[in-house]
């Protein structure tokens, strides 16, 4: 088959990476860049640098051009329900960076119009692709750590410096919400929700030490209720000046995993973890890895790692700690999409 036409829409950091990952992609053409009005100029040079056929600063273009056939959506999350809807009524397959909304009613209509077209969408939740994730994700599954006991996920990235210039202030909107669980605990819960479970219920409390100027809180602990019966905990911090960090921890029936160490009640009476050969990377963006499964899953018809409802969950997650947060009190989470 002939490499799927894309059109990546939105110019800040995670757009350039995407582009650059569809360019290195066999499966993938870049078609067209789709920028803002303000940003016109700059497009232009973005166009000769990556030798683009079309760039716009109109996003219908880029729904109705012919030689498109999949949207990336890397603009602010809270454009992310429409501009998905209107690419899928339009007859486009959609990839969609974290989070996928931020609302329950954002979420269902992205959901009823991957029903309606028939096309597909898929979420941009990197963390699924690093290998030490999928190991551990894989020795769960076959039962080595046995029953999950708790599970823990912190994510720490000061964002003071992006904050700093020009190109994330929208992170300020008020329509982004509760952005550092919206937009930093999405990573941790989807992790956790996708090597242990569903979750059924969160309580979270919410301070500000650092980000004083910010609509929404810089430090979240949540405490987690899984449907399984497992308990977890998840720390966000946007504001704490330290290195970036994300991390993981299992804590089973049979086995524990802390990031890549690896203790199973099978090795007996041993005082040291032995180690899951896949090193603890840092801020990683699976952009080549995403763009060779979607389209692999385009060609083969089969679901995405992430599709639409998979996102809707971990939204919904997200939301629940932004609720509890506000009210003080535990907060179911919706799984039904």
């Amino acid at each position: 088959m002939a490499p799927y036409g894309i059109a990546v829409v939105g110019m800040g950091y995670i757009g350039i990476e995407h582009i650059k990952a569809i360019l290195d992609c066999p499966s993938g053409t870049l078609e067209m860049i789709v920028g803002s009005e303000r940003s016109a100029e700059a497009l232009k040079g973005l166009q000769a640098t990556f030798e683009a056929p079309k760039v716009t600063t109109t996003y219908e273009e880029a729904i109705t051009d012919d030689a498109v056939d999949v949207i990336y959506l890397c603009t602010p999350n809270r454009m992310h329900a429409d501009e998905a809807v209107a690419a899928l009524e339009s007859g486009k397959h959609v990839f969609c960076e974290k989070p996928m909304a931020t609302t329950l009613d954002e979420c269902r209509r992205m959901v009823e119009a991957v029903d309606r077209s028939g096309k597909q969408l898929m979420v941009g939740h990197g963390a699924r692709f690093r290998q030490l994730h999928r190991s551990v994700k894989s020795l769960y599954e076959k039962g080595k750590l046995g029953e999950a006991c708790f599970c823990e996920s912190d994510y720490i990235h000061s964002l003071k410096p992006f904050l700093e210039g020009p190109g994330h202030q929208w992170w300020r909107h008020p329509d982004e919400g509760e952005f550092a669980v919206i937009g930093g605990a999405c990573h941790p819960l989807d992790l956790m929700r996708w090597i242990v479970g569903e979750f059924e219920e969160v309580s979270a409390y919410g301070v500000t030490r650092v980000l004083h100027d910010l609509p929404w809180h810089d430090t979240i602990i949540m405490s987690l209720k899984f449907k399984n019966g497992a308990v977890g905990k998840c720390l966000v911090s946007v504001g704490a000046p330290r290195p970036y960090s994300m991390t993981f921890s299992l804590y089973g029936t049979e086995g524990t995993v802390e990031e890549n160490r690896l203790y199973l009640k099978e090795f007996g009476d041993v005082e040291e973890f032995a180690e899951i050969p896949f090193p603890v990377l840092g801020e990683f963006h699976a952009c080549r890895e995403e763009a060779d499964h979607f389209l692999r899953c385009l060609e083969t018809g089969e679901r995405p790692l992430i599709d639409v409802r998979d996102g809707a969950r971990t939204v919904a997650a997200c939301l629940a700690a932004a609720e509890s947060i506000e009210t003080g009190k535990p907060v179911k989470v919706e799984t039904q999409f």
